[in-house]
């Protein structure tokens, strides 16, 4: 098992050149140590992490992975990422140059915009325990986003958008008192994003080795 410190920016998100070499027919593990450019160990915390080989632009290569890694934390808040490939996978390796790489995906995280603010329409008042409100203008709101009005409902999902600029929430989000007209109207909409990072890249030499495993 062999082990490497590294630095990886992720503003830049120019991967670390690491070369390595498998032994055919043997275990292989390589743990990668990975820090900041402030010297902080670069937090792996629900990350997930890929990566492949293939043969070598240089020596034919098919475009097609010749063996995929395993890749675990082996302590995230550390930074400590290894890939890994089993005596099996290595033994069908043939001997030669290969390149290489590991992408890092970053969790999913949240981020709310609002898309429209409008009012509770002039002439329509709504009751206690409605669920369908009429609008000066629905323009750009869909099915998921969520509705705040003046201080009777928050962030509650829209369910239906219907012509006559009307809106439907479900029956249970309803206000326990009336809701005039000229009430502030805010529509806000939630999606997710991840971040996938090249943090790695380099050759491979395969060495011919061991036929079969050692009785």
């Amino acid at each position: 098992m062999a082990n490497q410190n590294i630095t990886f920016d992720t503003e830049s998100g120019t991967p670390y050149e690491a070369n390595l070499t498998i032994n055919g027919g043997a275990n292989f593990s390589n743990i990668f140590t990975v820090k900041k450019p402030n010297s902080q160990a670069f937090d792996f915390t629900d990350y997930s992490g890929s990566s492949q080989m293939t043969k070598s632009v240089a020596v034919g290569s098919t475009g097609f992975p010749d063996a995929t890694f395993t890749v675990g934390f082996t302590s995230a808040v550390e930074g400590k990422l290894e890939i890994s490939l089993g005596s099996t996978s290595t033994r069908s390796l043939e001997a030669g140059r290969y390149v290489y790489d590991i992408l890092v995906n970053s969790a999913s995280s949240s981020n709310t915009t609002d898309v429209l603010e409008t009012a509770i329409s002039v002439g329509s008042t709504a009751g206690i325990g409605t669920t369908t409100f009429t609008l000066n203008k629905v323009t750009n709101v869909a099915v998921g986003d969520s509705i705040s009005i003046g201080d009777k409902l928050t962030e509650v999902p829209v369910v239906t958008v219907s012509t006559g600029n009307t809106v439907e929430v479900g029956t249970a989000f309803t206000s326990s008192s009336q809701i005039l007209p000229g009430t502030a109207v805010t529509f806000s909409r939630t999606s997710t994003t991840s971040t996938i990072y090249r943090i790695v890249s380099g050759s491979i030499i395969v060495k011919a080795g061991i036929s079969s495993a050692p009785s």
